[in-house]
């Protein structure tokens, strides 16, 4: 592996994986989109992950209409529940919750 080479690889779409925090957000994108739940897109909505920074928990949100967004958060919970994963709503933000990788 070169310099100019991801550490840890390149995730879906070729998003590359640079840090430990890159690869704890694409497992949890992964269990995501392996749960059926898709991605947010340019032409659609979905989950996005975000943060995780410094111990911080990941942040994933339903960047969809909120109509929908408690039923896909439900459906969200899942997949790192069962992973093992700590998760729980965000208190500030009713279309989003935080995860914890597993330590």
């Amino acid at each position: 592996m070169s310099d100019d080479d991801p550490q840890f690889g390149y995730g879906a779409g070729q998003r590359p994986l640079w840090t430990v925090r890159d690869r704890d957000a694409e497992v949890i994108r992964t269990m995501l989109r392996q749960a059926g739940r898709r991605e947010f897109g340019e032409r659609h909505g979905g989950f996005v992950v975000e943060g995780g920074k410094g111990g911080a928990p990941f942040l994933v949100a339903c960047a969809d209409d909120t109509g929908t967004s408690a039923q896909e958060l439900a459906r969200y919970e899942a997949a790192p529940l069962v992973a093992g994963y700590r998760v729980e709503l965000d208190p500030d933000d009713d279309q989003a919750l935080r995860v914890w990788p597993i330590a």
